[in-house]
């Protein structure tokens, strides 16, 4: 993915230049559909989408019949954002009596995602359910020996890492509701839950919810398209029936546009984590205690159909003893490639997205249980790519591969784990 990045800016530098040679013929020929259809594509490529729109409004002066050029326009308006003119050139084309099926079937697809955004009150929704297999579902340590009280134990049969197959169900939520002032300012709620039954270790089974909501501010003075977000947060997790962990706090994050194609934002948040320690569900090596959790999130479009999206994370987190406080942090990178589906009667992009992740965690000090003479340090990577291949504008199969390899300086949590999983999904 690194490789891609370095690559992608000497091809914008070539596409800017090509753009610009096709600009400087399209002014002698304005009325050359070709050619401007030529321009457009390099400028889309670019994510220079105000070009692309100025050269099509230039051929609907010459030509008002132009049906592909009025659909075009509502796709380059709906990714400005600006919803409105979107709506008003999807509602033209579709109108014409010329239009083909399969942008007719396109128009359909992606208008009631424009008139959702021109109400107040906004509501989105994706749901995901399916069959997940890993190698090692018990998240067993990878090696024979343990280490107890300083010394090393072999590893019992019963306690080596298992396989298993598990149902799962996953809903993410999302609210909006514009208040409707000058700046643009929004009240956002999101919600995500998500649920999991073992076939073999049921012990295992996972539910949990999150929670968040706040204010969503613009700061036009700012730059164009920057907001702030304070908000408050809660969410709870079971294992195995028995409550696990529950959690509230605090956060706020901000977004800044700094151009078209690149939009950062960092962010940070804290949490009081309650952990149930007499549960016989509790497998964890923290304790309760207060998170605090900066990250900065980035979003680069290096072409039209490519996106680089990047997450740094450092994290604190406190406990009731020193051997279970621990500083973290990490960083995530996911390249998504957009590409058009096999059939015409797909109205939606398919989607592939490889991504690779490093956690670093060093806690404060030797666990008198494990060993007192050795701190924790564990390193953990997690390499995948996930497939979505939409097949209406609503339902679709989403298909992920991941490999987790954890290393640390104590053998009891070494481990690895490889999982397959797919599923159908509805988005709303």
């Amino acid at each position: 993915m690194v490789a891609l990045v370095f690559c992608a800016s000497p091809a914008r530098a070539q596409i800017a230049s090509e753009q610009d040679q096709l600009f400087q013929q399209m002014m002698t020929q304005p009325a050359n559909h070709d050619l401007t259809f030529r321009f457009v594509h390099v400028a889309t490529a670019r994510g220079d989408y105000e070009a692309a729109i100025g050269a099509l409004e230039r051929l609907l002066f010459y030509n008002p019949n132009l049906t592909q050029v009025k659909y075009e326009l509502g796709a380059l308006y709906f990714r400005l954002g600006s919803y409105e003119m979107a709506r008003r050139y999807f509602k033209e084309a579709l109108a014409s009596p010329n239009l083909d099926p399969a942008t007719r079937n396109r128009i359909e697809a992606y208008l009631p995602d424009t008139e959702k955004q021109l109400q107040q009150s906004r509501l989105y929704g994706f749901v995901q359910t399916g069959i997940r297999s890993q190698t090692n579902a018990t998240f067993a340590p990878s090696g024979s020996l343990l280490r107890l009280g300083g010394g090393s134990f072999a590893l019992l049969p019963t306690a080596q890492q298992k396989s298993d197959v598990n149902w799962f169900g996953l809903a993410t939520v999302a609210h909006d509701y514009d208040l409707n002032n000058r700046r643009g300012d929004v009240l956002e709620t999101r919600f995500v839950g998500y649920l999991t039954a073992q076939d073999r270790f049921s012990n295992l089974n996972v539910g949990l919810f999150d929670v968040s909501f706040g204010p969503r501010l613009m700061l036009p003075e700012l730059m164009p398209g920057a907001s702030i977000k304070p908000y408050v947060v809660g969410g709870n997790i079971w294992v195995g029936g028995d409550n696990y962990l529950s959690s509230g706090g605090a956060g706020v994050s901000l977004r800044l546009p700094f151009t078209m194609q690149w939009t950062v934002q960092p962010e940070f948040e804290w949490r009081q984590n309650s952990f149930s320690l007499g549960s016989t569900a509790n497998v964890s090596t923290y304790n309760s205690g207060a998170t605090y959790t900066g990250a900065v999130l980035s979003t680069y479009q290096l072409a039209q159909p490519l996106r680089l999206d990047t997450r740094a994370v450092v994290r604190r987190g406190d406990a009731s003893f020193s051997y279970q406080a621990f500083d973290q942090w990490g960083l995530e990178a996911a390249l998504n490639y957009e590409f058009a589906p096999p059939f015409e009667s797909i109205t939606r992009n398919w989607s592939i997205a490889p991504f690779v992740k490093y956690y670093g965690t060093r806690f404060d000090a030797a666990n008198p249980f494990i060993d007192p003479l050795v701190v924790r340090r564990d390193d953990q990577w997690s390499v995948g790519g996930i497939l979505n291949t939409p097949i209406n504008s609503t339902f679709g199969i989403s298909t992920a591969v991941q490999y987790d390899k954890v290393n640390s300086n104590l053998p009891n949590y070494r481990l690895d784990n490889f999982s397959v999983i797919i599923g159908p999904t509805a988005r709303f």
